[in-house]
């Protein structure tokens, strides 16, 4: 359930982009089939980038593979100039709501604690400072009545904020979500928007995979299109994704 929770670290290297992505090429799980295709962006750091695409277009395979989760199979992956898994503190993943297993025996509060393990490893017990981070966001999403409940008897938004709960606790700098506002209540909606605009505050850098062509001008600063694995133009000239190269 938890597949994101190795313990490595590596320091940053000197002015080093947050993600460059340099002619990608992966291939689904089992597969020889191509999931990527030569895609390449470059993410400053403190940026908010939009995935643009179609179901299948690639977007969750692009953002398992900078986290480490899928194998390359050509091109390069760096981030803050190191390879994937040389820094998992440095980067939080937040899968789709589907991808979990909400019938695991766990509460909400310890769902976000796991994403503590990062940084304990499997065999180091939480402190309280561990704790006080995972109750910190818990109450940042609206969470704290439920933190005891069990995580099968939470409704669709709140599994979703108990996701972006558990990536926030890990206190990353570089934050992957994939469609992290699909399907979810307003209530939701509100409260992941104002976060995300808290973020960009903070200067994190933010990854979000997204239908949601509405809001790309206002919430993100800028966007890569994908398709069938590729990178297209998008259909309007007024937001594109041109300055994610170089």
């Amino acid at each position: 359930m938890f597949p994101y929770s190795r313990r490595v670290h590596k320091d940053a290297v000197a002015g080093a982009l947050a993600l460059e992505v340099r002619d990608l090429t992966a291939v689904y799980p089992n597969t020889r089939r191509l999931a990527l295709k030569g895609v390449s962006l470059r993410v400053p750091i403190g940026s908010q980038i939009a995935l643009v695409g179609h179901n299948g277009a690639g977007k969750s395979t692009l953002l398992k593979t900078v986290a480490g989760l899928l194998p390359i199979r050509s091109g390069s992956i760096a981030i803050y100039g190191n390879p994937p898994g040389a820094c998992h503190h440095r980067v939080a993943y937040l899968p789709q709501r589907g991808e979990i297993d909400w019938h695991f025996p766990i509460t909400l509060r310890k769902l976000v604690l796991t994403g503590r393990y990062v940084h304990l490893g499997w065999f180091k017990r939480p402190s309280q400072d561990d704790w006080r981070v995972a109750d910190h966001v818990i109450e940042r999403l609206g969470l704290s009545d439920l933190r005891e409940r069990q995580i099968s008897q939470l409704s669709g938004g709140q599994q979703q904020r108990a996701l972006l709960a558990r990536a926030l606790a890990q206190e990353a700098e570089l934050l992957l979500l994939d469609e992290p506002l699909n399907a979810v209540d307003a209530e939701t909606r509100q409260l992941m928007g104002e976060l995300l605009a808290l973020l960009r505050e903070e200067k994190k850098t933010v990854i979000t995979a997204t239908h949601d062509l509405s809001r790309l001008k206002s919430d993100f600063d800028s966007a890569l299109y994908l398709a069938e694995g590729r990178e297209i133009m998008p259909l309007s000239a007024d937001f594109t994704g041109t300055n994610l190269h170089g």
